[in-house]
Order: structure tokens, then sequence, then C-alpha cells
């Protein structure tokens, strides 16, 4: 090859090199499958590519940023033990026609299809329905009917008043500009409704409604809220378990066990089944005294108790055991409770006699 076409085929080469680089820098390999991306942990039965994630907890690794395989549902976090993930979701909203503010111009149902295979439910324990605006009501629907309006039944939600554009205050989120409630147990994807008020009067201030799942501890009411991007997503906590398709193919412990259709997910020795709390199913943990992956084979380990005292503590002689560990006081010690009380000497009784703890008469 001439000289003149080598040195730039080498410089393509090498900047094709690093592109590459760039671009998979934030991947972890291990086991011939990918269990990292961006800086997410990504554990099994979660998985990325063929063969590396059960069904229905497939992940993909986009521009370094972890989804929900078929979805744009960026995940922030994902967990074995407790079965949670956490993923931004969109927001809910309808906004008003300048011209004309009894019209809504243009809306977002801020739908969800997260859940094809029936494994995740909204986590009621971490999240809240909030909806903000001046003269709002909305709701949350989930689980398509055929009896419902827009074919899904409305769980819940509340409504927001505002007399003008201060009457909303930073902090407070008590039906003035903002509302907020609890959400059931059982809710498989999101989808918000809004009715319609006129906003006369408050096309300065509110134009907009808006209605979002979110960590309860993770939102804070500011005014400026009722004039948000219509496009920002909020972090909202998901309970997973192993489910069939729908509720009637999902099993629990005692039936999975047994069951010859199905896989049994708790393959790791040392493991146990635990009945999921949202929904029907089952989820896997180590044994106690165990820790890992309960979904993968010789997932569970031995915990070394005596390597975290502030975990298991032991004021005696620490000895770690299969699955537990020892607490002793060592030779001419004792106590009560070693892990809880120190150990104290124990003299013989010449000694005691000689430091006149036992009177000479009593022998």
């Amino acid at each position: 090859m001439p000289t003149a076409f080598l040195l730039p085929a080498v410089l393509l080469a090498a900047a094709a090199a690093a592109a590459t680089t760039e671009a998979t820098k934030n991947l972890v390999v291990t086991r011939g499958c990918v269990t990292s991306c961006g800086g997410v942990d990504i554990p099994y039965p979660f998985g990325i590519g063929s063969g590396c994630f059960r069904k229905g907890f497939e992940i993909e690794c986009i521009n370094n940023s972890p989804v929900l395989a078929g979805t744009s549902i960026h995940v922030v976090h994902l967990s074995g033990d407790p079965a949670e993930s956490l993923v931004m979701l969109p927001v809910g909203w309808q906004c008003y026609n300048t011209s004309s503010p009894d019209k809504v111009e243009a809306s977002s149902h801020g739908e969800t299809e997260m859940n094809k295979h029936g494994v995740y439910r909204l986590s009621n324990t971490h999240n809240m329905l909030v909806i903000l605006g001046c003269n709002t009501m909305g709701n949350i629907g989930s689980v398509r009917t055929t009896r419902d309006v827009d074919e899904y039944s409305y769980y819940m939600g509340c409504m927001t008043f505002c007399n003008y554009s201060a009457t909303a205050q930073d902090g407070l989120c008590a039906s003035v500009g903002c509302c907020h409630v609890d959400i059931p147990p059982g809710l498989t994807h999101n989808y918000f409704y809004f009715r319609v008020y006129d906003h006369t009067g408050m096309m300065d201030f509110s134009p907009c409604d808006y209605a979002f799942l979110v960590d309860r501890t993770n939102y804070t009411f500011r005014r400026s809220d009722l004039l948000r991007d219509t496009n920002r997503t909020s972090p909202v906590w998901l309970d997973w378990a192993i489910r069939g398709d729908d509720d009637s193919t999902s099993l629990s412990c005692a039936e999975a066990a047994k069951a010859t259709t199905t896989e049994y997910a708790c393959v790791s020795n040392h493991s146990d089944c635990v009945n999921a709390t949202n929904g029907p199913g089952y989820n896997c943990r180590c044994s106690k005294g165990y820790q890992g992956n309960a979904y993968l084979v010789n997932g569970c380990s031995n915990i070394d108790e005596c390597a975290d005292p502030a975990k298991y503590p032991c004021k005696g002689v620490c000895r770690d055991t299969e699955g537990s560990y020892q607490c002793t006081c060592g030779p001419g010690y004792g106590s009560d409770d070693p892990k809880t009380q120190r150990c104290t000497p124990k003299f013989p009784l010449a000694a005691q006699i000689c430091i006149e703890i036992v009177p000479v008469g009593l022998i």
C-alpha cells in the first residue's frame, strides 16, 4: 500500500479503536455476559444479550445508558435483594390554549409499556402520586378493563386549587398548587388522566396540569414546578418478582418448588424462596449467614461475620463457621454473652483468697 494511503488508514483505525473504547468503557463483562452498563450493576435475573437474562428481565445498554428492553425507560438501579428497580418514568400533562384557556391544546398521558411479561409492580411503599397545577384534578389508572373510561380502572387522584400566583408555597404540597396521595399495591403501569377546568386568568403562572409518580423521599414542591418542562422524568421504584405473563400463571413458592412446567428460579445452594409482597409470584434470597445472588448456581457464599464486627458484634474471640459464627471467651475468661458483654478473668480459688475476694473462714 502506498505510504500516502497507509498513514490515513492507520489514523482511521486508531480513531475507530478510540471510539469503540469510549463506547464500551462503562461496560463490565463477566462469564460472557455484560454485568454493568453506565456504572449501573446488572445482576441476574436481569441481563444484557441473548442467554444472559431471565424472561421479562432484559436490559439494553444504549449509549452507555441502561434501559428496560424495548422501551426508552432509563434504569438507575437494579437490586436482587430487596427485589427492587429504580427507573425514570415520564410525566403526564395537559397544557391549555393561550387564546382559549378553557380548552386543552396538547397533552400526554405519560403511559408506560414496561410490563409485557408481568414482572414489575409500581412500589406502593416507596412511591406517591403527585398532581401539580391550579384548578387541576388528576388521576392514575392501571390494569386494562372493558368497563371503565379509556379501558382503564382509575384507582385514585387528587385536586388542587390556586386563587392567584402567590397562593402556592415552596415546600407545601397540601392541595394548593400541589397535592399528593399514596398508591395501592398491585399497579402494573401508569396512565394519567385529567379533568378539564377553565384556566382563564392562570396562564401566566399555571398554563399546564401535571401528574407523576415519584419516590416519596425525592420530591419537594416548588412554586416554579407549575411551569416545569413537560419532558422531565421522575424517579420511581418498581417491585419485581418471578411471575408468569399474567396473575393466573404466577406461582407461589410452594407451587413453584414442585411444578414441572416452569424453571424454578432459586437455584443456588443455601437460598430461600419468599412469596412476593406486591402482586403474585416469588423472590429468592440467600439464606441467613450467606450473601450473593440466589438466582445463580452457587451464587450464595458464606459470610465471614468476623470481618464485620460492626454488623456482627463479638467482644470475645470470633471464629467464622459455615453460615454463622462463634463468639467465645479465651482461656481463663468468661462472659454471660460474649457477643454483647466483655470477657472478664476467671481467677482460681487461691488467687481469689489472696486478693481477699473469699473470706478464709468460709474455706
